[in-house]
């Protein structure tokens, strides 16, 4: 198994497609001695994306004044 919390490798995992397995996998075990981490879950289709700021969304905005961006599902 690989690890899913060192950071540089959290978007191989996202690109091999085994980010949520692994990373369930590695806080199911660290919740049991990192209290902090207690029902924490990575969630397919949402974490593997950052939100997109709202600001950079109303500077996408067109002539018409709708904005051509729209945020990425589940934010």
């Amino acid at each position: 198994m690989s690890s899913g919390m060192e950071g540089h490798r959290f978007f191989d995992l996202v690109r091999w497609g085994v980010a949520s397995t692994d990373i369930n996998a590695y806080l199911s075990n660290e919740q049991i001695s990192r209290i902090h981490l207690k029902g924490a879950v990575f969630t397919p289709n949402k974490n593997e994306y950052f939100p997109i700021p709202q600001t950079q969304i109303d500077l996408s905005a067109g002539a018409d004044g709708k904005p051509m961006m729209t945020q990425n599902p589940g934010y």
